[in-house]
């Protein structure tokens, strides 16, 4: 997860490992959800959420993940969105680089660390 103001500019960098996850969608969710958490606490601005999952970036404005599988994820992304303004914006995958990067380094190194 990465935390930039609106010049780009890195205020800071995370990483966590996800024990248990099924798939792409459900570690997206996750990122989603824990980002939006740090933002809030390390940040007064409003955030716009960059993913290239849309499948992820949609259920924050819609009901269609509500009742699957990863619903409390949803439920509690949708929670955090009560709290500060928060815009989805899909991104490609070339464009993620560095949140990939981290994820990458987190397996790797079973941790968890904000830069």
């Amino acid at each position: 997860m990465v935390l930039r103001d609106i010049n780009g500019q890195l205020i800071f960098s995370a990483y966590r490992v996800i024990f248990h996850c099924n798939d792409a969608l459900e570690a997206g969710l996750h990122v989603i959800m824990q980002g939006m958490a740090l933002a809030i606490q390390h940040s007064a601005l409003r955030v716009v959420v960059q993913s290239d999952s849309t499948k992820a970036l949609s259920s924050l404005l819609s009901k269609g993940l509500e009742r699957s599988a990863y619903g409390h994820l949803v439920l509690e992304i949708k929670e955090l969105m009560c709290n500060r303004e928060f815009y989805p914006q899909k991104i490609h995958r070339s464009q993620n680089r560095v949140a990939d990067w981290l994820a990458n380094y987190s397996m790797v190194n079973f941790g968890s660390i904000l830069y």
